[in-house]
């Protein structure tokens, strides 16, 4: 009996013709899946950096508006050159009614206060020969400046009290008297009186803002180191002077004086770009103090 070998070694596969045809159609499935996954990819990467610059450009912008907000009256000014834009303003660190203000050119040197305290009872006690009383700021000059006599060193407080000296809470009437280094030019006519110690400036240079802080001085300075880093990526570009009104500018900062009928305020545009993504942050804050 005759076997035939064929029948014996004949086996199933896949044929050149097939395997092409398999490659073809899984560069083509693999093609699709990468394009798919890249383009997710990037989707979130795009909105992880949006999201950080919004976090970033929002912790920013709410700090210099707090700070605004809260500052001495038409203490707000700006400086700067191309290279670096700074905003400069005096926090209040305390604020009060008088019901006597000396008045130049009296020799009188006393001023007598509402006694300070928060809504727990706590006293505030000014540092002697380190804050400042301030009274009817018109203007930056009457804020950073000493001729406009706005602006009197404090160097004492004392009260009725048996200690005598403004740390306790048990003056009997209510007031206390600052001693002050020379008398006020002129009356608030709100009675207001800010009591403040230093500056703080917030510098927009090299695609960053800064905060710094230093003495209140009449030359402000344009900081181009140092400082404590706010936010990265900005992208404004800076004009050669910071209080020039162009339109279309890109400046961070616009102060604009007050009139008879508002207070003054700023004007904040921060232009934040990362990887492609731009975020501008434009606020406008409004110094609710009045002199």
């Amino acid at each position: 009996m005759l076997l035939n070998p064929s029948k014996f070694y004949r086996k199933s596969g896949f044929t050149l013709i097939e395997l092409v045809m398999v490659i073809v159609i899984l560069g083509i499935v693999g093609v699709g899946i990468s394009r798919f996954i890249g383009s997710s990819t990037q989707i979130f990467i795009d909105t992880s950096e949006r999201e950080r610059l919004l976090r970033d450009g929002s912790f920013a912008v709410e700090r210099i508006h707090r700070e605004i907000a809260a500052a001495v009256p038409n203490s707000v000014r700006l400086a700067g050159n191309s290279a670096a834009h700074c905003l400069q303003l005096v926090p209040i660190k305390w604020s009060s009614f008088y019901l006597n203000l000396p008045l130049a050119p009296t020799a009188d040197r006393e001023v007598d206060v509402v006694t300070m305290q928060d809504i727990d009872g706590n006293v505030f006690t000014p540092i002697a020969n380190s804050d400042y009383a301030i009274v009817y700021p018109t203007q930056s000059n009457d804020v950073y400046q000493t001729t406009s006599n706005r602006r009197q060193l404090i160097s004492a407080c004392s009260d009725d009290s048996t200690a005598g000296n403004c740390t306790t809470n048990d003056d009997s009437d209510g007031v206390v008297q600052l001693t002050l280094n020379g008398a006020f030019a002129q009356d608030s006519p709100a009675k207001r009186l800010y009591i403040a110690d230093q500056a703080v400036s917030y510098c927009v240079r090299s695609n960053a803002i800064y905060r710094h802080v230093s003495a209140i001085s009449p030359t402000q300075t344009t900081f181009t180191s140092g400082g404590v880093l706010m936010a990265e990526n900005l992208a404004n570009q800076l004009s050669n002077d910071p209080n020039s009104a162009v339109a279309n500018s890109q400046n961070p900062f616009r102060v604009v004086d007050a009139t008879l009928r508002r207070n003054a305020y700023t004007q904040t545009q921060l232009i934040f770009t990362r990887a492609d993504e731009s975020i501008t942050f434009t606020q406008e804050v409004h110094v609710p103090n009045v002199p």
